[in-house]
């Protein structure tokens, strides 16, 4: 399945120190990219024009709603999704430029793996992630799903293949960092589980983080990665306990960071539903 023309999109917010990288990456595998921000006050924009990136702002509902509007600004049939902190290895863009001129598939699986400081690329035998990253918009589509950043179908047939090699993910720059995106990510799954209805038990705060650090650490091979990797699952095993502790706060505490947004985020949930209602109806 030929690929004639391939847009790239991607979301932002305060990325001066990772998206020129990104950028880079791509040149010359790429016709179009497409940055849609939430609001940066550093030089993301300016670095994103630079490499001559259309530069839209769109308010932050949720991750999901982010990538489908994102997605949804792409010129041409066939995308490829990345975030502000993954680069195309030079090996992935290779396989990529062969998949334009003699891929059969609707859709790429893109392993993605996590660098840290020291590490000039992704280990492939430590626990990663895998994604339909690269898709004609025919066959595949964001979810828009509240809080979920995965495809679907847009034809029962659409087909997908898998990429053998890696996007490199350069989610840590600082522990300070990590610890403070733990924070906002952990609320805002907080918030999910409350909108979606979950019924988390207190429980669950009892030896999560040391289920979590075994999942990883141990069962997902991190330790590969030596101190790094043991500094990482600790940090996870903290974030898995933050979530269900703030899911608890917002029952229980009045004064809980995510009322408020809890409340906003119903809203978008019931809109959601209106706007499912309304398309079902129409088929």
């Amino acid at each position: 399945m030929h690929i004639d023309k391939l847009s790239l999109y991607i979301i932002t917010q305060n990325e001066e120190l990772r998206l020129r990288s990104v950028l880079e990456s791509v040149k010359g595998l790429v016709d179009e990219i497409v940055i849609v921000d939430s609001g940066s006050t550093d030089r993301t924009e300016e670095i994103a024009r630079s490499y001559g990136a259309r530069f839209l702002f769109h308010k932050w509902e949720s991750v999901g709603h982010q990538v489908k509007w994102a997605e949804e600004q792409c010129a041409y049939r066939w995308v490829l999704r990345l975030d502000a902190d993954e680069v195309v290895s030079p090996r992935l863009a290779d396989e990529i430029r062969d998949i334009k001129l003699h891929g059969k598939k609707d859709g790429y699986i893109l392993p993605r793996g996590d660098v840290f400081p020291g590490m000039k690329h992704a280990n492939p035998w430590v626990k990663h992630y895998r994604e339909i990253r690269l898709y004609c918009r025919d066959a595949w589509t964001m979810s828009g799903r509240i809080g979920h950043d995965d495809v679907v179908k847009v034809r029962s047939d659409a087909t997908y293949g898998a990429c053998r090699y890696f996007i490199d993910h350069y989610s840590f720059i600082s522990i300070h960092q990590i610890i403070k995106k733990h924070d906002v990510t952990s609320r805002r799954l907080a918030e999910r589980a409350v909108i979606q209805q979950k019924n988390y038990s207190p429980w669950r705060l009892v030896g999560c983080s040391t289920l979590e650090f075994i999942k990883y650490y141990l069962l997902g091979r991190f330790f590969l990665l030596g101190w790094w990797g043991f500094i990482h699952c600790v940090n996870l095993s903290y974030f898995r306990f933050l979530k269900f502790a703030k899911y608890y706060e917002i029952y229980h505490n009045p004064y809980a960071e995510g009322k408020t947004s809890v409340s906003s985020a119903e809203k978008i949930l019931d809109r959601n539903r209106i706007n499912e209602t309304a398309g079902s109806s129409k088929k």
